[in-house]
């Protein structure tokens, strides 16, 4: 059996119409296996697997608003009775798209918007569209139907409450919007995090037995629907070492009890990190308690998914 699921991370769209400094679908890329969009049958088929009512987050680590048709999607999970985000760079969501969004009953959109000027933009989201994606976020709060929040990623180590400052005046501030601003992760080994790292200090970080689940709009073989830990294993080498099964021609039920869904947990409880590559060096292994470095959400937690109830820590064994 699966329990009651909280989170369902259903990759609409496994591209992107960004190339990101920090972000693995730029550097080393994901590869075409990966980079397609989920059929709207399947999508279907796994919303109608789900146990309990969970938010279903429409990005997995691919762009959304990528899918033209993305709106159906929405209306799919509307249908059944669940709440629909998406994490977006934003710039698609806009005019007629945007509302037919909005209207699908979109519940909520976090714009990703790391750089807090349009230079600091440009350098690390490698486009002029700060502007524009400004404007698409007054447009959307005053279309109203929809909770807006905005994502920032640490630039510089050194210079945290100066960024912080000029990150709220320009974007947050700006907009009246709640804000997170986090340190940056090394997405499952693939980059070196800016901050020292205490490997000895390892511990499960409690998601192989959380109440979520994350689906993958490509897979490996051919196979679509991949189901992975996580959304941290994005790219090679890790996105196909971490496949635990595909939805694609097996259950929900299956790859939940699976021999390798069992065989992670076994890990994580045994902190035998190391046989497990794709987790070995990731750093949501590590506690760091400044990861989440502001916001002005009272109810943000490190541990804690939008639109969920629990915490990881209650799953660390």
């Amino acid at each position: 059996m699966v329990p009651d699921l909280q989170r369902a991370v259903i990759e609409v769209f496994g591209g992107c119409n960004y190339t990101c400094a920090m972000c693995p679908q730029t550097n080393p890329g994901r590869g075409k296996e990966w980079t397609r969009k989920m059929p709207l049958p399947l999508f279907e088929e796994i919303l109608d697997q789900l146990p309990g009512k969970p938010i279903v987050n429409l990005e997995g680590s691919g762009e959304p608003t990528m899918a033209k048709d993305l709106p159906k999607y929405i209306q799919a999970c509307t249908d059944r009775g669940l709440k629909s985000y998406i994490y977006t760079n934003g710039f698609r969501l806009k005019d007629q798209f945007m509302r037919d969004c909005v209207n699908a009953g979109l519940s909520y959109a976090r714009f990703s918007v790391i750089g807090y000027d349009p230079v600091t933009y440009k350098k690390w989201m490698d486009s002029d569209n700060f502007d524009a994606v400004m404007e698409n976020i007054a447009a959307i709060q005053a279309y109203g139907g929809t909770e807006i929040s905005t994502y920032h990623l640490i630039l510089d180590e050194h210079d945290i409450p100066v960024e912080i400052q000029k990150y709220r005046e320009n974007v947050i501030d700006r907009h009246n919007t709640i804000g997170y601003i986090w340190k940056m992760h090394n997405w499952s080994g693939n980059y070196e995090p800016g901050y020292e790292r205490k490997i000895d200090k390892r511990r499960s970080c409690g998601r192989p037995f959380s109440p979520e689940i994350v689906v993958r709009a490509g897979g490996n073989d051919g196979h679509r629907a991949a189901v992975t830990p996580c959304c941290q294993t994005l790219g090679p080498p890790n996105e196909s070492k971490s496949v635990l099964g595909h939805l694609d021609h097996q259950s929900l039920e299956e790859v939940w009890n699976g021999e390798l869904y069992e065989d992670l947990r076994k890990a994580h409880r045994e902190k035998d990190f190391d046989r497990i590559d794709y987790c070995k060096d990731c750093d949501f292994l590590l506690h760091d308690g400044d990861a989440l470095v502001w916001t002005n959400d009272p109810k943000a937690e490190l541990e804690h998914m939008l639109g969920t109830s629990f915490s990881l820590k209650e799953y660390i064994p």
